[in-house]
Parts: structure tokens; C-alpha cells; sequence
């Protein structure tokens, strides 16, 4: 599918300025970001590249859409919508990497075309890499129903989306989304001590503003086609969580069907499924991925609530709640386990 003629994108695009670029460096982080939009969301160059043709990108209305923050359980949702829409096929959800079962909508935009040359003697590992770097405005087929997982803001993805598509929202309390983020950063690159890092999360340079993007979702939570789930929720009560989502997708499953899905999605069971423990930076060069393998591969971890406890001092944590309740002056969003 090519986008053809597209629509103004009213999402103005500016450098990052200099006071927050040097937050960045000063955090070991010296990258091109830009703000976008009226709410100052950081992306990257690669984002500014295809703004458009991500803004015009044509939605159907039976697609699902998966809408989070990074490490929010994205995962977790992800595998199990999949299975929801393609009536439990285990047997192919262990065979084919989640990530290939279900496209990261903006992936692609990162454009890492040395990995065909890289893979090109391992014809399953290119497979997966070539639909990986498909743009999906590109793509010449789609299945039936289309699954999408995204970490962009609602307002810079197509404006039908939030309006026709199903949408799932999840989102996380915010310690314990920056302490995973942080250890799933530790696999890729030096860290800075975690306090620096917290400071940028918390102006929204790491992830884009947390609680703006949030609240997009939050605010249409009441429309019929869109599902906003806290993550503590899910990790408290699996079972129901599927039963929800079922519903939400107008699917219907036999008890001993929920109870098997039940057991897949089991934290456990979850670590050991190879194919959802598959991400993009797997099929990077041999030689980040040898340096991955020093610094440890935790793609999945402990699936857990406030296990942000293990890197936040006192006094941190008394920042960090202030900003939260900061925040919560602007909006009637709670989160499970910090409700005031």
C-alpha cells in the first residue's frame, strides 16, 4: 500500500532546544531528538522523516491496535491479542517470532538495511528482517484483520485510529515503566546512574512526556472501541484480563480455552516462549549482538509490580510521587497501586 496523496499534518516539528540537549549529553545521551506537536513529544530523526505518510497511514476498522509506552507490557498484550484473533494457535505462535506475528507499526521507519546483508546466508532470520524493515504504508498484502503495536502518541498517528480502529491502551505506573526501561536500555548501551536517568524521563525526553500521551488515551477511554487497561491490572488478574479483552473484540472462548491461554501468558511460562522473547535488536550485527551477550539479555523480566523499588533511593522516590501527584492536578487518571 502507497500513500498517494496525503493530508497537511498539523504536527509542527522543532529542534530540541539547547537547555534540554544538554541535559541529554550530560546524561551520556547526545542525540538528535526534536519536539513535535503542540505537546513538545521527543522523537527521533527517524520519525520526522516519515511524519507524514505515519499521519496518513489508511485504517481499517477492524484492525487492533496495541498503544503503550515502552515497557508497559507491551508484550504481554501483544501476544495476547494475537492469539485472541487467530482462535489460540499455539503451535504457530511458538513457530513464528511475535514480532514478525505482529508488525511494530513505526519499526521499519529506523531503516537498518545492513541487516539484509547481514542475514542474507540465514534465509529464516531474513524473512523475518525483510518484513521487519517493510514500511507498512509499503506492504502489498495485509491479513484479514490487521494487529499493530505502536509506542507513538495517539496524536501523531492517523486521527481515524482513536476514532474507528479498536484500540488497547495500557499504561504503567510510571517508577516502575522507567526502571524497566532503564534495565532494558542496560542491554544496548552504558547507563548513566539512575537518578540522571529518572531526570530525563520525568522531562519526557527518553520516552516522550509521560502523562500527555497517556491522558490522549485516557480521555476517549469511554468510546466503544477503545480499550484503556492499567498494567497492574493485567499482572494482578490474567484470567480476567483475557475474559475483557475477548469481549472487547467480540470473541468467544470455551473456559478450558481461557484457562489454557491463561497458563501461556503465565510470567513463568512467558520468559521461557522463545518467540516473544525475539525483539528487533536480535537480528542487529554480530557484533552489538556479542555485546548484548556481556552485558546480559533481559527482554522479559519479572513481570511484576513495584519493582521500581530496586533502583529508587528515598529521596527519589519522594521526587518521583510529587511529580506524579504533580501531575494527577491535571487529569483524573490513578494509578492501582498510587491512587493519591
Amino acid at each position: 500500500m502507497v500513500v498517494k496523496t496525503l493530508r497537511k499534518n498539523p504536527n509542527e516539528v522543532r529542534p530540541l532546544p539547547e537547555e534540554l540537549f544538554n541535559i541529554m549529553k550530560k546524561a551520556g545521551k547526545p542525540w538528535e531528538l526534536y519536539q513535535v506537536g503542540p505537546k513538545n513529544y521527543v522523537r527521533w530523526p527517524n520519525y520526522i522523516k516519515y511524519k507524514d505518510e505515519i499521519y496518513n497511514f489508511p485504517i481499517r476498522k477492524n484492525d487492533v491496535w496495541i498503544n503503550t509506552l515502552g515497557r508497559s507490557g507491551t508484550t504481554l498484550m501483544t501476544e495476547m491479542v494475537w492469539q485472541i484473533c487467530n482462535n489460540m494457535d499455539f503451535e504457530k505462535g511458538f513457530e513464528k517470532p511475535l514480532i514478525e506475528r505482529v508488525p511494530f507499526f513505526e519499526y521499519a521507519t529506523f531503516g537498518k538495511k545492513k541487516l539484509l546483508k547481514e542475514n542474507e546466508n540465514d534465509p529464516k532470520r531474513l524473512e523475518t528482517v525483510k518484513h521487519m524493515l517493510t514500511l507498512e504504508w509499503e506492504r502489498s498484502e495485509y491479513p484479514e484483520t490487521r494487529v499493530y503495536k505502536s509506542h507513538l502518541p495517539l496524536s501523531l498517528l492517523p486521527p481515524e485510529l482513536a476514532k474507528e480502529a479498536r484500540l488497547i491502551y495500557v499504561v504503567r505506573n510510571p517508577k516502575d515503566m522507567a526502571a524497566s526501561a532503564y534495565h532494558f536500555g542496560q542491554m544496548y548501551f552504558d547507563q548513566p546512574p539512575f537518578e540522571q536517568y529518572w531526570d530525563t524521563f520525568e522531562r519526557g525526553l527518553i520516552w516522550g512526556t509521560f502523562f500527555e500521551q497517556a491522558k490522549e488515551a485516557w480521555d476517549i477511554r469511554h468510546q466503544e472501541n477503545v480499550l484503556f487497561m492499567f498494567y497492574e491490572d493485567i499482572v494482578k488478574d490474567m484470567r480476567s484480563t483475557i475474559l475483557k479483552v475477548c469481549k472487547f473484540l467480540g470473541k468467544t472462548y470455551t473456559d478450558s480455552e481461557i484457562d489454557k491461554l491463561t497458563e501461556h501468558m503465565h510470567i513463568d511460562n512467558f520468559r521461557k516462549n522463545a518467540s516473544v522473547n525475539k525483539n528487533y535488536f536480535d537480528y542487529d550485527s554480530k557484533e552489538e549482538r556479542a555485546k548484548r551477550t556481556l552485558r546480559g539479555n533481559n527482554f522479559i523480566r519479572q513481570g511484576k509490580v513495584d519493582t521500581y523499588k530496586e533502583l529508587f533511593t528515598s529521596e527519589l522516590e519522594e521526587r518521583a510521587d510529587k511529580w506524579i501527584r504533580e501531575n494527577y492536578k491535571n487529569t483524573d487518571m490513578r494509578f492501582p497501586n498510587m491512587p493519591e
